[in-house]
């Protein structure tokens, strides 16, 4: 029975898979909330089918509505997009800024206009009060205004926000979006005083004479100021409806960007969910591949890769994991059928030396690989991906180790994916792992590659044969050639 909702993949797994490239070749989404929403949902694995049939209920539901989806596209652009900054971020760290009474503000005002009223009494003292008194306003407006203007943009987006949710409740939307249209529906009326008046914390941009004089009755009667108040105190009163607002209208864009990947694609199937450490895929391929070889795999237990250098194995690796994502993510694979447990994602591939923190490579690697080792519980099992295990060191250690991590983790509750060059694995690994490989062929001295993935053991070895197919000097690889044998 699974105990837990979501699982997020770590830094390290999203860099192996390149998930930034693939992310940007789904990231349709036209708002600053859509395209931060879609990114969280690729990082959060759902370990339980509700959410994900939802979400596929609602990417169906657009299917035959092409101008619903316009005219949502059309809502999110008009909400745009924030500049390098994550808006749900930047909104909660408004509680950072003093919270400062307007009681200052209306005092300033007052005087103003007691001085302006001093004019009609005194002329010569009600002009030199006047002076003042817009002398000091504008003094005390900047002094304020420096400490929140930063935070000025996330309200004015959420007021964007606000703006869009009733925009799109005048839509028609189907049915699996019933919900949604319930949680802004009441956002729109929660918000409701803060979108009020919102107006005056806007900077005026065009340069005509009544953007101009705007800008002299914000600095000297201080409203953007008063209205920021009450907008940040409205803010915090109601961070549990924001996160409500930008979930739901992310969700909702995200739908669209589902509904879009589906749409441009030639080839894809909904995943179906069993209760067991297996996956059944046929035909599967990758996603930034431009003409991909597709594979098929079942297994319920774990893989041991081996062949060729440049064959396949890292890129069918990453075909198996970014699938796996997207099953328990978008309810969308990139094959003919996919069948497979819930899993916890992980990997250990495309690893460097961090030289900030005075860590080798090997200290990186087995940092990495320990990770996994920690993320094994028995609730949920891992699914690990791990690339030329231990290849920071020598062979003979190398071999030993990584022979007795791959087979301690492969009998535990994890389902394991391994490629390596090292083919003495597949004999010490043979009761652990299953075996298959790539391989390769020569004709007309180039080296080619099927990229089809095959049952057994590689049996042949090309980083030599590449050496010639490159064209390295003769003396170079015949000695290699001889040394090898």
């Amino acid at each position: 029975m699974i105990m837990e909702k979501k699982f997020t993949i770590d830094e390290i797994t999203w860099n192996d898979l390149n998930m930034e490239d693939v992310y940007e070749r789904l990231n349709h989404a036209c708002s600053s909330v859509g395209q931060e929403y879609l990114k969280k949902t690729l990082k959060t694995l759902e370990l339980a089918p509700d959410v994900l049939e939802m979400r596929d209920a609602k990417a169906e539901s657009l299917k035959d509505n092409e101008s619903l989806v316009g005219s949502l596209q059309k809502v999110f652009k008009g909400l745009g997009k924030t500049k390098k900054v994550s808006f749900l971020d930047h909104i909660f760290k408004i509680k950072e800024i003093k919270t400062r009474s307007n009681a200052v503000h209306i005092v300033l005002v007052l005087l103003l206009l007691a001085a302006i009223a001093l004019i009609f009494v005194k002329p010569a003292f009600g002009i030199v009060a006047l002076v003042i008194m817009i002398a000091v306003n504008i003094i005390i407006y900047f002094k304020y205004k420096a400490e929140v203007e930063g935070y000025f943009n996330s309200l004015k987006y959420l007021v964007s926000m606000v703006i869009a949710a009733s925009k799109i409740l005048k839509l028609n939307c189907p049915e699996p979006f019933s919900r949604d249209m319930e949680s802004l529906k009441e956002a729109v009326h929660v918000f409701a005083p803060l979108k009020r008046g919102s107006w005056l914390i806007t900077n005026s941009v065009s340069g005509s004479l009544i953007d101009v004089l705007m800008d002299y009755i914000r600095m000297i009667f201080h409203v953007d100021l008063m209205k920021f108040n009450s907008m940040k105190k409205c803010a915090e009163e109601h961070e549990e409806e924001i996160l409500t607002l930008y979930n739901t209208l992310g969700e909702i864009e995200t739908a669209i960007c589902i509904y879009l990947m589906r749409k441009d694609t030639v080839s894809w199937c909904r995943p179906s969910f069993i209760n067991d450490k297996e996956i059944h895929a046929k035909e599967i391929y990758h996603p930034l591949v431009s003409e991909p070889v597709k594979n098929s795999i079942e297994t319920g237990r774990s893989i041991l890769l081996t062949g060729s250098n440049a064959s396949g194995k890292s890129t069918f690796l990453k075909t198996v994991a970014i699938n796996q994502i997207f099953a328990q993510t978008l309810y969308t694979c990139l094959a003919d059928s996919w069948v497979s447990g819930f899993f916890k994602v992980l990997s250990s591939m495309a690893l460097t030396d961090n030289l900030l923190g005075e860590e080798s490579y090997f200290i990186v690697e087995i940092k990495s690989l320990k990770r996994i080792f920690d993320t094994i519980d028995t609730d949920v099992p891992v699914l690990a991906f791990i690339d030329e295990v231990l290849r920071g060191t020598n062979t003979t250690e190398r071999i030993a180790a990584s022979s007795q991590i791959l087979k301690k983790l492969s009998n535990e509750n994890a389902l394991i994916f391994a490629a390596t060059h090292d083919i003495e694995l597949t004999k010490l690994l043979e009761k652990d792992m299953e075996n298959y490989h790539f391989t390769e062929h020569v004709e007309d001295g180039n080296v080619l590659f099927d990229y089809k993935l095959k049952e057994g053991s590689a049996t042949s070895r090309n980083a030599i044969k590449l050496l010639k197919a490159y064209g390295f000097d003769p003396d170079i690889t015949e000695a290699a050639e001889a040394m090898a044998k």
